[in-house]
């Protein structure tokens, strides 16, 4: 088994230890670290909503970078900062976007906090990439 870490600079360095994903060949299996909203400028949106959006947007860049896309994603977990339920449409409007069909396993968790205290929205990911 070869591990590639996979770090594009299209999106935020890490700010931590951790890889952005890690490809791994002879099982095909790419493991997404926690992608949050930080957009490519190091500026962070406030809400929920925007926050989901552009960290979703950071996935796909990371994907792409992998050789893979959002299609290729078989199991999600996700953590929100604030109650999901009040934003519950605006949310799914924006998966909807990213995941149209052939939906990803899902977990979906509200947390007490993040690192950061400005952070409302992470998400990470197991994909199964094309040989």
């Amino acid at each position: 088994m070869h591990k590639t870490f996979i770090s594009p600079t299209s999106i935020y360095a890490p700010t931590w230890d951790f890889s952005q994903a890690i490809k791994v060949t002879g099982g095909s299996l790419l493991f997404v670290s926690g992608i949050i909203g930080y957009r490519p400028d190091g500026t962070m949106p406030r809400g929920l909503v925007d926050q989901a959006e552009v960290a979703f947007e950071n996935l796909q860049q990371v994907l792409a970078a992998a050789g893979g896309a959002m299609a290729d994603i078989v199991k999600v977990n996700v953590f929100v900062g604030e109650d999901y339920r009040l934003h519950r449409d605006e949310m799914r409007e924006v998966r909807s976007r990213f995941f149209p069909r052939d939906f990803p396993v899902s977990t979906l968790v509200q947390v007490a906090g993040f690192a950061n205290p400005d952070y409302l929205f992470e998400i990470e990911a197991i994909a199964a990439l094309p040989a």
